[in-house]
């Protein structure tokens, strides 16, 4: 996989957060900004990324808070807590009528994964209470729901999780895959 093959995607938090501490994406990456609330344009955008790089990989990006403290990792699954589903109202849309995300995030050889609890916009509202959660996993905002879009129009998914306060200090480019 070259570099020109992978395709970044902030949600809404590590957009937020990368903007105000000045990051952005690498010029030799495509950029798509998460927008949740926009399910059919982020499925036209997807199909769009798909049809004219066929074999890319999507990368989604969020900001989570790590119950151990660490800075950030890849995902292996995820337990959506979201109360949202991307796909609801898209039927007509889908290239598939059940999509399969018993295996939807990819991680790179060599590597391990967490299993991470997307809570979309729940994860900064006064709902999230963590004592409450009792989990020892990590929770996100919206990477479960940009994950299940790309993914359903066939692109290979590699999920990353980052502290809030260590995006400045992450080497992004570690990430482009190529």
């Amino acid at each position: 996989m070259n570099r020109a093959s992978t395709i970044w995607v902030w949600t809404p938090d590590f957009s937020t957060a990368a903007e105000a501490m000045d990051v952005r994406p690498p010029e030799a990456v495509q950029f798509v900004q998460f927008k949740p609330d926009q399910s059919e344009k982020m499925l036209v955008s997807f199909r769009q990324l798909k049809e004219t790089l066929p074999e890319a990989h999507v990368v989604v990006f969020d900001v989570a808070r790590f119950p151990d403290g660490r800075k950030w990792a890849f995902v292996s699954d995820g337990i959506s807590r979201s109360g949202a589903n991307p796909l609801r109202g898209l039927g007509p849309l889908l290239r598939e009528p059940f999509i399969d995300v018993s295996h939807l995030y990819h991680v790179p050889d060599g590597c391990s994964g967490i299993i991470a609890v997307s809570l979309g916009s729940r994860f900064h509202s006064q709902e999230y209470d963590p004592a409450a959660m009792r989990s020892d996993h990590p929770v996100c905002g919206h990477l479960q729901n940009a994950a299940i879009l790309a993914h359903s129009e066939g692109f290979q998914v590699t999920g990353i999780l980052v502290a809030e306060s260590h995006i400045r200090d992450l080497d992004l480019t570690e990430f482009l895959f190529g």
